[in-house]
């Protein structure tokens, strides 16, 4: 477990989370930072001991669930952390270099079926995925007894663990990890379909443990593992879906140049977007060229939709949000929030179709932001590795 002491000495080299990328460069936006409205404010949740994630499970509206990277889930009830943990695994997680309790999501039939999923780093630094249940006689606490394991990735090096996993509109499971750590992809595991690192996954875990693989996934009869959706990725640390459009948003953390924000679009209905696409690592980073030579796969190149340089920002390590959909943000709904794990200035995007991105700088800022959060109404939860977890807020 990281204290103040220990994070403030890490910091000067690097935070272990979500990637330790080369030290930024300082320097200024090429364009002038347009601040946002005045009327977005961070309204404190609480204190926690190294939060790296924040959500709620469906339809639960009295209640928010945090992961400490040690290995804890807290519960937050009607604003009060209450006592006792949700989940306690920290004799199964490492927090060597960017691992740890990273991430948590609620099976959509929660209600019923209790069963919820937490990725996290085991002793090893092996990338896991477990399913557990929660208690049907106390709801604020989970039952270790019923852990199964749902999959487990080999991964051997200190960086690039990935870490976010969600149930996209589809009811389906997606999961972002990283392409094996090392610089510059030393394994060339982004770019091939063999391997399921430097990929997004989509799966459908079974009740008892373990997965099945959707049928319309795009490599299925294809050469290629059935579990990809989309490849070329570094570091897929944060990535969410728009809640009311479906669209895919991926936060994909960079080397040494260029951070990016990759978009899919859903063509509707409840749809998500077609996979099966190449986002380029480490052939590109960005949208500069990284390594010589040609893209591999059948998949089409996704370009990002936006890149923050380093020699322009003193970034290290983009930190993916939310399309904003709570009703009480007015005209900020429908914008994209984001972040660097350096830089602490919140930001505010836009991504109109056949158009250049549009971000705005906001007045609020978050020291070592390591993720957002969105719970069961929309509202979205910024999380700092140095304890604080807030709401975005509408301005008083």
């Amino acid at each position: 477990m990281i204290r103040s002491a220990m994070l403030a000495a890490l910091i000067v080299v690097c935070l272990p989370l979500p990637a330790c990328a080369s030290q930024p460069r300082t320097g200024e936006s090429s364009k002038p930072a347009v601040t946002a409205p005045p009327s977005l404010r961070l309204k404190l949740v609480g204190k926690f001991a190294a939060p790296t994630y924040v959500t709620a499970a469906p339809a639960d509206t009295s209640r928010l669930f945090v992961t400490e990277r040690d290995g804890t889930v807290r519960v937050v009830r009607r604003g009060r952390i209450l006592p006792r943990p949700f989940l306690d695994i920290r004799s199964r997680v490492s927090t060597e270099g960017e691992g740890g309790l990273l991430s948590l999501a609620f099976a959509p039939d929660y209600r019923r079926s209790r069963r919820f999923f937490v990725y996290y780093t085991d002793k090893r630094g092996y990338i896991v995925i477990d399913q557990f249940l929660t208690s049907s006689q106390d709801p604020d606490r989970a039952l270790p007894s019923t852990r199964r394991n749902v999959i487990t990735q080999v991964h051997n090096r200190p960086n690039h663990k990935g870490g976010q996993i969600v149930f996209g509109p589809d009811g389906l499971l997606w999961a972002g990890f990283g392409d094996g750590g090392g610089a510059g992809d030393p394994d060339d595991n982004a770019q091939n379909l063999s391997v399921l690192l430097g990929k997004l996954l989509r799966i459908r875990p079974r009740p008892n443990g373990g997965y099945e693989v959707p049928r319309d996934n795009p490599f299925v009869g294809r050469a290629g593992r059935d579990e990809i959706y989309a490849y070329g990725l570094r570091n897929p640390y944060r990535f969410s879906f728009d809640r009311l459009r479906g669209h895919l948003l991926i936060a994909d953390v960079g080397q040494d140049a260029a951070e990016e924000i990759d978009l899919l679009r859903s063509p509707g209905g409840g749809r998500v977007a077609p996979g099966g696409v190449n986002f380029g690592w480490p052939i590109f980073e960005g949208l500069l060229r990284y390594r010589e030579g040609p893209l591999r796969g059948p998949g089409r190149y996704v370009r990002p939709v936006l890149q923050e340089l380093h020699q322009k920002l003193p970034v290290c390590s983009i930190i993916g949000g939310y399309v904003l959909r709570d009703p009480e943000l007015g005209r900020l709904r429908g914008k994209y929030v984001y972040g660097d794990l350096c830089d602490p200035r919140i930001r505010i995007a836009s991504f109109p179709r056949g158009r250049s991105a549009s971000v705005r700088f906001t007045r609020l800022r978050v020291p070592s932001l390591v993720s957002f959060g969105e719970d069961s109404r929309g509202r979205v939860y910024a999380v700092s590795l140095e304890g604080g977890v807030w709401r975005l807020a509408p301005g008083r």
